[in-house]
């Protein structure tokens, strides 16, 4: 035996009042002396452990990669891949990296010791081994582990728990904006495709626009509720086949307020955050002619922006009681160029550019029979 790896075999019975007979870890004895393998076990079974052992770094990856070892005990002079290397494999793979790894060394051998260190050993002994001082560092460690185990476990439970608890508020949310859009549904029987219709539209846009996935499916269902003050305007307005008067026509312009007030009682989903920033700003233009406030440009929130384009465009294709219903090719024009109630200007320049270059995607939504489940 080559006298680096020499270890003095003292009385181990001042060890073994530790034992009570409860299995306290699983540590992986590793030396190419198996005779030094055998004796560290003993110590470590006497102290209440289980023990395997493995006679080269191959076999330790192979026996560590199985999930087996609470604990790794590593000689690091051994025949074929050193102790080093086996740490260093051990620490790069994903699965073995948080076992701890006491490595065994040669006293006053600082140079190996800050090596391992730099590899990512927890510990080390240093030659001879002192039966004491390995089982209370073995000891030390597993507890650590098992503390380490323990929260990683408590936060995989938390997480679980979180996008339970995430998708059910979700699933309040979208029934909430359900709800909340059969409520317009009851005054106008043709509001129901037209909200389907400026979700899916809304959605397309923002997905032509390059926005985010979440961005796009929160518009998708916050948009659903665009119109949603209509429910404080009476149906004869609404539904008024001839002109409106001036005094009802104020009556109507106030809706966006009205949505926006009853949105901003609900705290706490993104989606009813964004369906109040719609609700009052998807008739304000970008150069400053909409309504109520008279926003214009940026002032007006992107969702704004991109529904007030949608909805034009759907009211100019459907039939309704004061006009009909035109294809889309006259709605193209329309947003385009201009006619008695829509003019270029009105539009977010970027929103327009993208309905110019992709119209043939909105005549595509506005036909599919969307709902929103």
């Amino acid at each position: 035996m080559p006298h680096d790896k020499a270890i003095d075999k003292p009385d181990t019975g001042d060890v073994g009042h530790i034992a009570d007979g409860r299995i306290r870890g699983r540590v992986l004895v590793v030396d190419d002396e198996k005779s030094i393998c055998s004796f560290v076990s003993m110590l470590l079974q006497k102290a209440g452990h289980e023990t395997r052992t493995a006679n080269s770094g191959l076999e330790a990856l192979a026996i560590a990669g199985e999930g087996w070892p609470d604990l790794i005990v590593l000689d690091l002079v051994m025949a074929g891949m050193d102790g080093f290397e086996t740490a260093r494999r051990l620490k790069a793979n994903p699965q073995t990296a948080h076992l701890p790894i006491v490595m065994v060394t040669v006293l006053g051998d600082r140079e190996s010791r800050l090596r391992g260190l730099e590899i990512g050993a927890e510990d080390f002994l240093t030659k001879p081994i002192d039966p004491a001082e390995l089982v209370i560092r073995v000891r030390n460690l597993i507890r650590l582990k098992e503390y380490g185990d323990f929260l990683s476990n408590m936060n995989q439970l938390l997480d679980r728990q979180v996008r339970q608890k995430t998708a059910e508020l979700r699933n309040a949310h979208i029934e909430t904006i359900f709800s909340l859009a059969r409520v317009v549904e009851h005054k106008d029987s043709d509001a129901a495709k037209h909200i389907n219709r400026i979700a899916l539209l809304s959605k397309t846009m923002a997905e032509l626009l390059g926005m985010a996935p979440g961005y796009a499916e929160s518009i998708f269902y916050a948009s659903a509720m665009h119109d949603i003050g209509n429910i404080m305007v009476s149906s004869d307005i609404l539904l008024k086949p001839g002109q409106l008067t001036a005094p009802e026509w104020n009556l109507v312009h106030q809706h966006p307020r009205h949505g926006a007030d009853i949105l901003q009682l609900s705290e706490g989903s993104p989606f009813l955050a964004m369906g109040a920033e719609i609700a009052a700003t998807h008739h304000e233009c970008w150069d400053g002619s909409g309504y109520p406030n008279h926003m214009a440009g940026e002032r007006i929130p992107l969702s704004g922006r991109i529904v007030l384009l949608c909805d034009r465009y759907d009211a100019i294709r459907s039939k309704r009681p004061y006009k009909a219903a035109r294809t889309h090719e006259e709605a193209l024009r329309a947003i385009l160029e201009g006619d008695e109630r829509s003019q270029p200007s009105q539009y977010d320049p970027d929103i327009l550019s993208v309905f110019r270059r992709y119209n043939g995607h909105f005549e595509e939504a506005y036909e599919v029979d969307s709902t929103l489940h």
